[in-house]
């Protein structure tokens, strides 16, 4: 599993620097798009566009909007005293006990013991699958807490640091039971309680996340209806080049969407036909910081064969680099797509092999 470099400052690990911009990139978006999205809906009101058109633009602004504002609470405090944090001191071993919260919000409390001093941090929206992967490993690497209580975490096999931990006083409730301690024992890959949950929660919204931009499209397209009735004198004509504008995305957006359902819809059938399958591979080192698709070579029945990793996640790329391992669910055929991951960790996705 990837661990992070002990001895060098934190955001000296490429990881860590990479997971922290991550972080820091819907601060930078998400403002500038519900700015445009704001002014697009007023200069479409005061041009004459029908109510409909200017209704969607609203709706879209205003789940920019809702986004930044959760995103904020989860860990915009959070940012700058971790950036410093990780920028002057490095990642130290530590051991975690993850609990439940005695009362009030949702937060989850991790008691940590780095040796040399044991305290509670608390985070705020821990999924479950986090929860489950800190409770069955026991490890975790910390820097902080600050002066003013702020900490970073960051776990064994998973490179995004926790973001909006803080030292707390309050009471912790009962400890977290692992659901799992043996992940790589289960008979078929889907029977992995951390990547079920993980591979459940995005093939529901892939096929929900349909409704959206196909409501979102009749209303435009009623928009637009409206508009191509009237006369194109004047400013009319500028308006109708907006909403056709605004159709074409929405329709790219419905496919897209199509398109992904159909990928988890793939994988949850595949993490289902067999068992967590070692399989040796050299992975290439990467075109670019954020690649899609990446690309190496796997030894599959004594041959050695390409391979291709589709829209990977960061820490499934490096726990694979950083292993040569890559696991699959049951024994992949060359010429054949089969779904691949981490046994425990929810990193999953769709790897072909060449023939």
């Amino acid at each position: 599993m990837v661990e992070p470099p002990a001895g060098t400052p934190a955001l000296a690990d490429p990881a860590t620097a990479r997971a922290l911009r991550s972080m820091r990139v819907p601060f930078l978006v998400l403002p500038p798009v519900v700015l445009a999205l704001g002014v697009l809906a007023g200069w479409l009101s005061g041009a004459g566009a029908p109510p409909a058109v200017v209704t969607l633009v609203v709706i879209v602004a205003l789940a920019f909007a809702i986004a930044l504002v959760l995103t904020f609470v989860l860990h915009g405090l959070w940012l700058r005293p971790a950036g410093r944090m990780l920028a002057g001191s490095p990642w130290r071993p530590a051991s975690v006990a993850v609990h439940r919260a005695s009362k009030g919000l949702p937060r989850t409390p991790l008691v940590v013991s780095d040796g040399e001093r044991r305290f509670t941090a608390v985070v705020g929206a821990l999924p479950w699958a986090v929860q489950q992967v800190l409770a069955r490993t026991g490890r975790v690497w910390v820097v902080g807490p600050d002066e003013s209580g702020w900490v970073a975490l960051r776990s064994t096999g998973l490179l995004l640091p926790l973001g909006a931990a803080r030292v707390s006083a309050a009471e912790v409730g009962p400890r977290v039971v692992v659901e799992q301690p043996e992940p790589l024992r289960v008979r078929a890959a889907l029977e992995d309680l951390v990547v079920a949950r993980q591979v459940a929660v995005p093939r529901r919204r892939s096929r929900t996340g349909l409704v959206a931009p196909a409501l979102l499209l009749v209303f435009a397209l009623v928009g637009l209806v409206d508009l191509l009735g009237r006369d194109f004198a004047g400013e009319l004509l500028g308006v109708t080049a907006a909403v056709v504008a605004v159709v074409l995305a929405l329709a790219a957006l419905l496919v897209w969407r199509v398109r992904v359902a159909r990928r988890w819809s793939a994988v949850e059938k595949s993490l289902a036909a067999g068992a967590w399958t070692a399989v040796p591979v050299v992975l290439d080192p990467p075109a670019d910081q954020f690649p899609r698709t990446v690309t190496g070579t796997a030894e599959v029945g004594g041959r050695t064969v390409p391979v291709r990793l589709v829209a990977a996640s960061a820490g499934l790329r490096a726990n694979t680099a950083a292993t040569g391992t890559l696991w699959t669910a049951g024994a992949p055929a060359p010429g054949a797509a089969v779904a691949a991951g981490l046994p425990g960790y929810p990193y999953t996705t769709l790897a072909r092999f060449g023939g």
